[in-house]
């Protein structure tokens, strides 16, 4: 992977309630690709007291961007904002070294 990031997301609010919310945005946003987009490399979503945490990785900046841009209005379709947090780490900062 060239230049592979990790991205932090984190939503704040009744978890189960965004857990479900982000899980239907996601499903229509993978349905909503071609065929040639880029997945993620990795992706969890974890429920904390007071929201939920979405880690995902992606190849390089710019899969992640695309992501971003698109999914703003699927997000939008299910009843959530933007993220309360956004935090991107450089895959090669945490020190581990690039797949």
């Amino acid at each position: 992977m060239p230049d592979p990031i990790a991205v932090l997301l984190r939503f704040n609010g009744d978890p189960d309630d965004l857990l479900g919310r982000f899980e239907q945005a996601l499903g229509a946003w993978v349905e909503a690709q071609n065929d040639d987009y880029s997945a993620p490399t990795m992706f969890a979503i974890c429920r904390k007291k007071n929201g939920i945490v979405v880690l995902s990785g992606w190849e390089n900046v710019d899969a992640h961007k695309a992501f971003g841009q698109q999914m703003g209005s699927h997000l939008e379709a299910v009843g959530m904002t933007r993220p309360d947090e956004h935090e991107h780490l450089r895959i090669a900062q945490l020190g581990l070294p690039p797949a």
